[in-house]
């Protein structure tokens, strides 16, 4: 059968039970950053995630790594090149809002709930189980395959980056880790952080700010922020006038006796920005507060903008299309408040001169600039052998176009020298996973079908392309 290539169909189906129960036991790990330990680069609970993975994959009988718990890997063949499969094992906070334990594992209704269901701890056992499947079936594979684990995905891909420090590029890899069909394209992404550190040394007349607190990093559109502000001689019914009748601000007087205005972004037909709502409103107070460099920057720089217009990083192309801003979050600790923004900007851009332009703008108004993170984008032609391959895989799995995506955020394929792509997990026309969210979940049969999908372009991308189009 040399030079044809087998329809695999549902030979996932017989790994469904021990799947689910993997998925569960990996979900109760509570794999968020932490402080590093020795030999446990990003904190206790992601290295007993990448541990459970590689005893798993140990006691099916595979070779596996632990790459100085940076990462890891489970591997199955022979051969001078390699296909990969990357899945992380690390997940964000669990934050706030629950109606079931974050870290449960709870198996009701055909779900599995928890923080890391979908993103990522369903693909990561199910791609395990699709490496058992290609073992277990005797497919005629060409080149070594891996499953690459890392635990660094989600706060800045460290983890790959030591990895392939240490370790080869992949000739043939995919990421499924966001939705299919595939995404050949990766916006530049860019963490910025904008701070202002009052001078208190003198007495001035400018309101003082106690605290500016709002948003989270991993979430796009902050529901909520509040400014707390100390209340002097204005009463709090004079600041209740001074809202001028906003319906989405509210005016409280705190135990300590400062004034705490919160701004809700969800009070309107239409969700909005509330670190920039609240930013509008104080840059139109009658005294400025003592953060006014940095409010007066966030509203006439960013505002409610997307597109960078205002900050003069405006670009775009026809592969990405155009730049995109997020103010995401604000965060005061001691007397220094910092803006968090977010720029995801296309493939043709220079991003270390759109970078430059933000710096320039904020020193213009006295401010700090620190970039936390940048990733660089990604293109992947569409006549590369990954990408026609996968589509021809997507195509007869599903019998639907295999359309190619473009992203801002951002997954491992940014560490691939443009040989990967993000492929999976997500079903089109899928459920609301509530990804990043309270009550993370993933379905079991989108899971099954996901393997299904997941196992054939292992399979297909270790024989090397597989021009034939020949089944059997």
């Amino acid at each position: 059968m040399e030079g044809k290539q087998m329809l695999t169909g549902n030979e996932m189906a017989k790994y469904r039970d021990e799947i689910v129960h993997h998925i569960a036991e990996l979900v109760r790990i509570r794999s968020v950053l932490e402080e590093p330990e020795e030999g446990k680069p990003f904190g206790g609970g992601v290295n007993r995630a990448l541990e459970y993975m590689l005893e798993l994959a140990a006691s099916m009988g595979f070779q596996t790594k632990n790459v100085d718990g940076y990462a890891g890997y489970a591997e199955y063949g022979s051969g001078d090149l390699q296909t990969a499969v990357l899945v992380h094992l690390d997940t964000v906070h669990e934050g706030e809002g629950w109606t079931y334990p974050p870290f449960g594992g709870l198996i009701e209704d055909d779900r599995i709930i928890g923080r890391g269901a979908s993103d990522n701890k369903g693909p990561s056992v199910v791609a395990l189980y699709c490496l058992k499947a290609i073992r277990d079936l005797g497919l005629p594979i060409r080149t070594r395959i891996r499953v690459i684990f890392g635990t660094n995905e989600e706060s800045g891909m460290k983890d790959m980056d030591y990895y392939f420090s240490k370790e080869p590029q992949p000739d043939f890899a995919f990421v499924p880790d966001a939705g299919y069909p595939m995404f050949n394209v990766e916006m530049g992404n860019a963490m910025v952080e904008i701070s202002h550190t009052p001078d208190r040394r003198q007495e001035t007349e400018r309101l003082r700010i106690v605290g500016l607190t709002g948003g989270m990093p991993l979430i796009m559109q902050p529901d909520t922020c509040e400014v707390r502000i100390a209340a002097g001689h204005v009463s709090e019914g004079e600041w209740r006038e001074l809202l001028n009748g906003r319906t989405n601000l509210k005016v409280e007087m705190s135990a300590d006796g400062h004034i705490a205005i919160t701004a809700n972004g969800k009070t309107g037909d239409k969700p909005t920005n509330a670190i920039a709502d609240l930013m509008e409103w104080l840059a139109g107070l009658p005294v400025a507060t003592d953060a006014a460099p940095l409010v007066c920057f966030l509203h006439e720089k960013l505002g409610h903008e997307t597109n960078g217009q205002s900050l003069d990083i405006q670009h775009s192309d026809e592969a990405s299309g155009s730049t995109l801003v997020f103010l995401k979050q604000i965060v005061t600790k001691e007397d220094t408040v910092t803006a968090i923004i977010n720029v995801r900007y296309p493939v043709t851009a220079d991003g270390d001169r759109l970078l430059g332009r933000v710096a320039e703008q904020g020193q213009s108004y006295g401010l700090k600039m620190n970039i936390t993170r940048h990733l660089h984008p990604v293109y992947v032609p569409p006549e590369h052998p990954v990408i026609r391959i996968l589509s021809r895989v997507y195509e007869r799995a599903t019998g639907e176009k295999a359309e190619l995506l473009r992203m801002g955020a951002g997954t491992y394929a940014r560490k691939l020298n443009n040989n990967g792509v993000a492929f999976g997990a997500g079903l089109v026309g899928g459920v609301d996973n509530n990804v990043h969210r309270p009550d993370e979940y993933v379905r079991i049969e989108d899971m099954m079908k996901h393997a299904e999908i997941c196992l054939q372009g292992m399979y297909e991308l270790a024989i090397q392309g597989g021009e034939s189009d020949e089944y059997f």
